[in-house]
């Protein structure tokens, strides 16, 4: 039961690698055409995004499209969120005097530029600035610090998340970790094995705003760790009992 009750440490361990390459380097050289580099997000319905915009020339120019209170109203999360723009089921925004902008299927740099130019017809030499506020993914299950995480960051890979929820816990099953995503078209379901060093080629290994990651528990481990508790107390009271009574016979001889 002592035994069962132990997970093997190649069950705790990330970024394995083949027994005849763990004295080595682990290189993987991608193919012709592919890249290492986190997979450009593309916007969708109710992203949020935060857009500044000035003309770096023409001071009067930026009273067009600035609000004297934006700076206080942007201390905090949820002052920037209110300060945002959502991008409708139309997948556009629509930003004052410019009109409705069409940003869906654009990635966050391609939105900034779209919205350069169209603001150009009405400042000089306008400077747009231009960022997601709603990278927020949510981590569940058997780690440290369950809960949602907001992240200010272009991308996000699923080792941030766990990082920010302080590891998987020791009954967390690295080989079994979902990925639960909602998109426009469908739910997915995605399972990741943190073991497997491969891991790092897979296109999944970024998330996606709005993405839950669910950690499961080794149940097996867990059942006879909360078996063991009780069975250590009865098992440390037989002994105090045995030795008691081990005196008592010596002494009476």
């Amino acid at each position: 039961m002592i035994f069962a009750s132990c997970t093997p440490q190649k069950e705790l361990s990330y970024f394995q690698q083949p027994k005849q390459q763990q004295d080595k380097v682990f290189t993987y050289t991608y193919p012709q055409g592919q890249t290492n580099y986190a997979p450009k997000y593309l916007l969708e319905e109710k992203d949020v995004l935060y857009i500044q915009i000035k003309s770096s020339v023409d001071v009067e120019s930026n009273k067009m499209f600035s609000d004297n209170n934006q700076v206080y109203a942007t201390q905090n999360e949820s002052g920037i969120y209110l300060n945002s723009y959502i991008i409708d089921n139309n997948g556009e925004i629509n930003l004052p005097i410019v009109g409705r902008i069409l940003l869906k299927g654009l990635t966050v740099e391609g939105a900034r530029q779209k919205i350069e130019d169209k603001v150009a017809e009405w400042i000089v030499k306008p400077v747009v600035i231009c960022k997601m506020v709603n990278y927020k993914i949510s981590i569940l299950g058997d780690v440290n610090r369950p809960g949602s995480y907001t992240f200010y960051q272009d991308n996000v890979s699923i080792f941030d998340v766990i990082a920010a929820a302080g590891d998987l816990t020791y009954y967390g099953k690295r080989k079994d970790v979902k990925i639960i995503r909602k998109t426009s078209a469908e739910d997915i379901i995605i399972t990741l094995d943190l073991r497997n060093a491969a891991l790092l080629q897979d296109p999944q290994y970024y998330l996606q705003p709005g993405d839950i990651v669910y950690v499961n528990a080794n149940k097996m481990t867990k059942s006879f760790t909360y078996f063991s508790q009780p069975l250590s107390t009865i098992t440390a009271s037989l002994s105090l009992i045995t030795t008691i009574a081990t005196l008592f016979f010596a002494l009476k001889k």
